[in-house]
């Protein structure tokens, strides 16, 4: 599988576990806000040999491994490649955007992911805006089926700038983001899920869209007003600094 970097492993990336961390370059969608831009445009591929020489390297550590991106569904090997790494008895999580309900699917129906992280873009009408591509809705409506469906998964929003009709560009607001917590729950039937709030963080010569460089983080009050909103639909909404 291509694999553009064996990030350091953390307790961050993988809740309750110390996990490495597979970054696979490349991804169907262009998120203006996305942070990974150097990683996507000049990561060299290391492939699975590589990967398993640095986890062999940190193995008396780690008890998980993160599979994040760019978008690791759209990898042709990454069933393979997460049978290996269940093979050395490391659970697996997967970061996604939930482009690909099909291969989340099957994932799903072979046991062979424990974790889910899916990135949910704001409320549905602004999903062509914050994914950069239009067309996707049903497919990440699905995916959000999936997802709470695997044996531990969140759901994720970051309250990032939007360049919206008219090129104006501001911050998602909360009633955005209660929006995108009410169509969680619409699509699901459920409101009992992880949802986590993220802020945004700018990275000069780093984001996809120049123009959203000049933008600050996320502001703390709006983060807490999102979050706030967002509660009124998922009781186990949460801030992620």
């Amino acid at each position: 599988m291509k694999i553009g970097a064996a990030l350091e492993f953390n307790l961050i990336d993988y809740p309750g576990r110390i996990a490495a961390v597979a970054f696979t370059p490349g991804c169907n969608y262009l998120c203006p806000h996305c942070h990974a831009a150097p990683l996507l445009s000049k990561a060299a591929d290391i492939g699975d040999e590589g990967f398993f020489d640095y986890l062999e390297t940190v193995k008396d550590w780690v008890n998980g491994v993160v599979i994040c991106g760019g978008e690791p569904t759209i990898q042709r090997d990454l069933v393979p490649f997460i049978e290996k790494v269940r093979a050395r008895d490391l659970a697996v999580k997967l970061d996604t955007n939930g482009s690909n309900p099909d291969v989340l699917a099957g994932l799903l129906s072979q046991k062979l992911v424990d974790y889910v992280a899916m990135d949910v873009k704001g409320p549905r009408f602004l999903w062509p805006a914050t994914a950069g591509v239009e067309g996707n809705e049903a497919a990440m409506a699905e995916s959000m089926k999936l997802v709470a469906s695997f044996p531990e998964y969140e759901f994720r929003t970051t309250v990032a700038p939007v360049v919206r009709a008219g090129e104006e560009i501001s911050f998602l607001t909360a009633q955005e983001i209660a929006a995108a917590a009410r169509l969680i729950v619409s699509v699901t039937g459920r409101d009992d899920h992880k949802y986590f709030i993220q802020k945004f963080v700018p990275r000069k010569g780093g984001l996809l869209d120049e123009r959203l460089e000049s933008f600050p983080e996320t502001p703390p009050q709006l983060l807490q007003a999102a979050h706030d909103e967002a509660l009124k639909h998922i009781p186990n909404t949460r801030i992620r600094g």
